[in-house]
């Protein structure tokens, strides 16, 4: 209910409050009689009670200012919040850190992002340009800011969506045959660097998956690895990409230059809980290999040395070559996605072509329907049991 104010001066204001609580006075002038603030508050309380009433005041609220409404409630990953600072730091705020929210459209976001692709940050001799899925991270981000705004109502619509960017140039995985992992593995000399090459190309677990594997989730009897922690270099995360714990057949060949190290502590920074075993793959001097430091230092000599080093393969090619030697020998794509955990079959797709039909194939697919009794094709697993693991 609205009600009035006496100020010094003798005259009256009117104040009323907002549907969030907040008070708020009349404006234009004061009143000379108490009844009068009263009347003007209470008829602009019935205004901001309507359905669709929005506050004049949030027009003049900033992109900047927004952001620092905004940041400290959003629930993100701390990995996240950093990769993202920098994002904010040098491309968002210098182009909307004044920029009014309801003055942004869409128009402006599609001309900024279009900018940010088009700038030549080399030099005329030798151009150098973003790469379209290096803005669309930044403009994920803006997205995101705009779409609370909404939930705050700050403003109607998301101007940031839907804005188009050429397509980057395809960069292609590398699939290794087994003939080239094989001189590729023959290349390293110190075995527990083999050893985890093996692993990597014998399980497809991502790096961070690999690198954050702990003893406890390793079954060398069944021969089964438990996909649960993960690590980002600093912290162990109690569940992998996709948020899915998942379980992968080990094979024999896989874990053969595995030399298990002594249970403890790993020595890293658990996200929850505390950490009952040590690292499968720790580095030298404990704690967290590093991937660059691994790929500069074991796998880009090993390639050159196999004569592969033109093929320019990563370690996560390691992981795509795992799926195409599963399509290769005829496990469904799905079984594949489940193994890499793949929340869609979508993802698993780029592996199709690997499993081409054979003529075996199609001459028992094809088989002459006239006959009564026709024998059934055998499933093959295509899993080895484990015979044994070196250990300590």
């Amino acid at each position: 209910m609205a009600w009035s104010q006496k100020l010094p001066s003798g005259r009256y204001r009117g104040a009323y409050r907002l549907p969030s609580g907040e008070v708020r006075y009349t404006r234009g002038g004061t009143f000379t009689s108490k009844r009068a603030a009263k009347d003007a508050a209470t008829e602009l309380e019935v205004k901001v009670k309507r359905p669709g009433w929005r506050d004049p005041r949030a027009s003049e609220i900033t992109w900047g200012d927004w952001l620092e409404m905004w940041s400290p409630g959003r629930q993100i990953e701390p990995s996240t919040v950093e990769n993202e600072a920098g994002m904010i730091e040098q491309h968002l705020l210098p182009q909307w850190r004044d920029a009014p929210l309801a003055g942004i459209t869409r128009h402006d976001v599609q001309t900024w992002a279009t900018r940010m692709v088009k700038e030549n940050l080399g030099t005329e001799e030798e151009p150098r340009y973003r790469k379209s899925s290096s803005v669309r991270r930044y403009l994920n981000v803006f997205v995101s800011s705009m779409t609370a705004a909404i939930d705050a109502e700050l403003i109607d619509t998301n101007p940031a969506t839907r804005i188009k960017l050429p397509p980057d140039a395809a960069g292609d995985p590398v699939f290794l045959t087994r003939e080239q992992y094989a001189a590729l593995s023959a290349a390293v000399p110190n075995s527990q660097d083999r050893a985890l090459l093996d692993f990597l190309v014998g399980t497809g677990l991502r790096w961070g998956e690999a690198a954050g594997l702990h003893l406890h989730r390793l079954d060398l009897t069944r021969g089964v690895v438990t996909v649960a922690d993960v690590t980002d270099g600093r912290e162990i995360k109690p569940y992998p990409k996709g948020r899915r714990q998942r379980h992968v057949p080990l094979l024999q060949w896989s874990v053969d230059y595995l030399e298990v190290p002594a249970a403890r502590d790993c020595g890293v920074q658990h996200r929850a809980g505390r950490c009952p075993s040590g690292l499968v793959f720790p580095a030298a001097r404990g704690g967290i290999r590093d991937d660059r430091n691994f790929y500069r230092r074991v796998m880009q000599p090993a390639l050159k040395a196999a004569g592969l080093d033109h093929m320019g393969a990563t370690l996560h090619d390691l992981r795509h070559t795992y799926a195409s030697w599963l399509a290769q020998d005829g496990v469904p794509l799905g079984r594949i996605a489940e193994l890499l955990g793949h929340r869609s079959i979508t993802t698993t797709e780029i592996y199709a072509h690997f499993a081409t039909a054979t003529a075996a194939d199609i001459a028992f697919a094809m088989r002459d329907p006239r006959e009564a009794n026709v024998k059934q094709k055998p499933a093959v697993s295509g899993i080895i049991p484990l015979r044994r693991a070196t250990q300590e």
